[in-house]
């Protein structure tokens, strides 16, 4: 039956059908329209309902990261072979990073850092190693006691010894040969013998008649002339033999 046919059947027989609902059967639709509306929801010809499409969108997130700190590793032949000593404690800095971050229906499915900004830098970590052979120390005398403290160093300038320079708290000069002492632990005017703890340096025969308000307990300030000597020796284990 023809498309013509159908129609002027349907227009004048019983039932009437509307020309949408013809053209739905010729053409093979499966969502048939009634009285000429058209149905609600999501349709096709010939495959049926089509599922909703994702939902996509991309936003900006701004996070806060760390940025870690590096481990230097310096030699110092003031020091024994196997022996380290962290000079300067390292910190992580931090910075601000700006992502474009993708999502589908709510879920994050990719990122990509468009920009970054640091707001604290890091501060490096410094290790001093040794490289400097142990040596035995040859020295021969008798002593009352010994015992092990920290050494450190200072020098004779007046910002060394709370404004006054070249006088120790004895009324001795500051010359390389005086030490300062906890006077709990070692008695001022106490003659002594400084060396490592391995023997790897000496500082030899020394006078304790000096203090300071740092010294306290096991630890010696042994005096150098200048800065750089200081610096150099830094902070070390020794013994110290009290004569």
């Amino acid at each position: 039956m023809s498309f013509k046919d159908m129609l002027l059947k349907t227009s004048f027989g019983r039932a009437t059908i509307s020309v949408v609902t013809i053209a739905a059967i010729f053409t093979g639709t499966t969502a048939l329209a009634q009285n000429g509306a058209r149905p609600s929801g999501n349709y096709t010809v010939g495959s049926g309902i089509v599922a909703q499409a994702p939902t996509t969108y991309t936003d900006s997130v701004v996070e806060q990261e760390a940025i870690h700190f590096n481990i230097i590793r310096r030699a110092n032949d003031g020091m024994t072979r196997g022996e380290t000593e962290t000079v300067q404690e390292g910190s992580d800095g931090l910075k601000e990073v700006v992502y474009q971050v993708s999502y589908v229906n709510g879920e994050e499915t990719g990122r990509t850092a468009v920009s970054s900004v640091t707001v604290l830098e890091p501060v490096e970590k410094i290790v001093e190693y040794g490289t400097a052979e142990p040596q035995q120390s040859t020295q021969a005398f008798q002593y009352k006691y010994v015992i092990e403290c920290t050494a450190t160093a200072y020098d004779p300038s007046p910002e060394e010894n709370g404004g006054y320079g070249g006088m120790s708290a004895t009324g001795l000069p500051l010359q390389k040969g005086v030490i300062a002492v906890d006077p709990k632990v070692i008695p001022l005017g106490s003659r002594v013998y400084v060396e490592a703890v391995d023997g790897s340096w000496t500082y030899g025969y020394a006078v304790a008649a000096d203090t300071g308000g740092a010294i306290k307990g096991n630890r010696v300030d042994l005096l150098f002339l200048t800065k750089s000597e200081c610096y150099q020796f830094g902070r070390r284990k020794c013994k110290v033999y009290v004569l």
